[in-house]
């Protein structure tokens, strides 16, 4: 496939998810939110993907002046988690925080896919089909930027210190401060595996905070779920 197609194809489905999110908040949330909504994920999506596009037009890669570069399938999934924290960007935007209602449902379900599906499934698919120059960075960025994006809607939310938002903040800090003198790849490869732990510890945390039932709602569920067992 032409890279300039899948780039364009990607792009539009991430874009166009914008519009059936942002009109499910509008029944239960008002036209002002969801169009907050729906503009925040919208810009985000602008934002990530101009980047990428950047990059893809720069000809040529350092093993073979003659390829052009181009998204792979695995690509895809890795920008889809971009698309998740565009998402994160939307609900933070739209100013609605009902994290027990329809948006944190929305917000909850998205965020399980971004930080554990999609990143369980291109590792494996990636060894398998291969993946472009760009995967490995667009892998770390996109991990990057959900956990920023998702800090954020769990301070606003979620009720954690605005302090939780520091760590994923002075990431980029680095990378702009050392950017000039130290070679991207040098920035993000080699750190120790302690760090990988932390993130983890880091999103969990997240997750955790945004959990769309207490666990009031929780006994509740299994006592309903109980009574049907016993009475059916």
């Amino acid at each position: 496939m032409n890279p300039h197609v899948r780039y364009a194809a990607i792009t539009a489905a991430l874009m166009s998810a914008a519009i059936p999110l942002g009109t499910a908040l509008r029944h239960r949330y008002g036209p002002a939110a969801a169009a907050r909504f729906t503009a925040g994920m919208s810009a985000s999506v602008i934002a990530q993907q101009s980047l990428v596009g950047l990059v893809l037009r720069r000809d040529g890669s350092p093993r073979d002046p003659r390829r052009r570069r181009a998204l792979s399938p695995v690509d895809a999934i890795t920008l889809s988690r971009g698309g998740a924290a565009a998402l994160m960007v939307g609900l933070l935007t739209s100013g609605i925080r009902d994290r027990r209602g329809r948006a944190g449902w929305l917000g909850w379900t998205t965020l399980l896919y971004g930080a554990i599906v999609s990143d369980w499934l291109d590792g494996p698919i990636a060894r398998r089909l291969g993946t472009s120059e760009l995967g490995a960075t667009l892998d770390i960025e996109a991990d990057s930027w959900l956990t920023l994006s998702t800090s954020a809607v769990a301070v606003a939310a979620g009720g954690l210190p605005a302090y939780v938002v520091a760590p994923p903040i002075l990431r980029y800090v680095r990378l702009a401060a050392l950017r000039r003198i130290v070679p991207y790849r040098d920035l993000v490869s080699g750190d120790p595996l302690w760090t990988r732990h932390v993130g983890m510890a880091q999103m969990m945390l997240y997750i955790g905070q945004l959990v769309t039932l207490s666990l009031m709602s929780w006994r509740r569920l299994n006592a309903r779920l109980r009574f049907h067992r016993e009475s059916g």
